[in-house]
């Protein structure tokens, strides 16, 4: 009895062990990939505003909307853990031999990495580049802290089976997802390009003027009320004076709700990524 007592105490103080150093190595590769703060004004960047347009934007009775039957049993889900939690990610990659891009896609408030796959199914299956959507564990992103090093794990577990290209990975997000994208953006080091975020920003005073001021485009309804639209625009002046070039695009008769149009925004986020310069 002794003796099972004590095996049992010793698993137990290695798994505490094992538990505090997982810990310990995922919060470590989070600081060593914290962007750093420019140590120079940087040259002001551009900042653009116009009315988009091009969007068909459709009159709903109900706002109500839950991933299809399809995406529930077609697209494939895999697991990572950030330290020592489990986040479950969605993703959908082209069969190619040739490296693909990447666009990584961050869900609204209390949705899932599924939701955010739906939108951006057919432009990926068109455009073939591989699409991931992790889902956040509690609902929603920890903007002030974010973590790269989990994210950049997923993309590596996806390289095993859909080879990707690290030269062109991108970011997406929606409301909660488009603050936690511009987070990402902003305040980490990564492969991500460029980010394009609907229905929701990172106010300035939470960004930082970082070494590498990379592009960001943003999509806001007209009738948007969960963000101000004047917010919206002096976060863009603002961080263009920071070094980001950044444009803002207001979809008329649009409100908050992203799933009226999210396909149509994820084509035209796709056109935008792939027309941002070499780096």
């Amino acid at each position: 009895m002794r003796v099972v007592l004590l095996f049992l105490v010793v698993v137990a103080c290695a798994a505490a062990g094992l538990f505090v150093w997982t810990a310990h190595s995922a919060k470590a590769r989070n600081l060593a990939a914290t962007m750093p703060v420019a140590q120079v004004t940087p040259e002001p960047a551009t900042f653009t505003v116009e009315s988009a347009t091009q969007f068909h934007v459709r009159h709903l009775k109900e706002f109500d909307y839950t991933p299809s039957e399809k995406m529930q049993h077609s697209v494939a889900s895999d697991t990572t853990l950030d330290g020592i939690t489990p986040i479950t990610w969605h993703y959908v990659g082209p069969q190619s031999a040739r490296p693909e891009p990447l666009v990584v896609l961050f869900h609204g408030h209390d949705r899932s990495g599924l939701s955010m796959i739906e939108m951006w199914y057919e432009a990926a299956r068109n455009n073939g580049f591989a699409i991931l959507a992790p889902t956040a564990p509690s609902g929603n992103w920890p903007y002030e802290d974010p973590s790269p090093q989990v994210i950049e794990k997923m993309i590596s577990q996806l390289n095993r089976t859909h080879r990707i290209n690290r030269e062109q990975i991108y970011l997406f997000g929606h409301l909660a997802g488009a603050v936690y994208a511009q987070a990402m953006l902003n305040k980490t080091q990564g492969p991500w390009r460029a980010a394009a975020l609907h229905g929701g920003f990172l106010p300035a005073d939470l960004q930082i003027v970082p070494q590498v001021a990379k592009p960001y485009r943003a999509y806001v309804g007209q009738y948007e009320r969960a963000f101000p639209l004047e917010d919206i625009r002096a976060t863009g002046e603002e961080m263009a004076r920071r070094g980001h070039d950044n444009d803002l695009l207001i979809i008329p008769a649009h409100t908050h709700w992203f799933y009226d149009i999210g396909d149509q925004i994820a084509a035209d986020s796709w056109r935008w990524f792939r027309s941002l310069p070499e780096s």
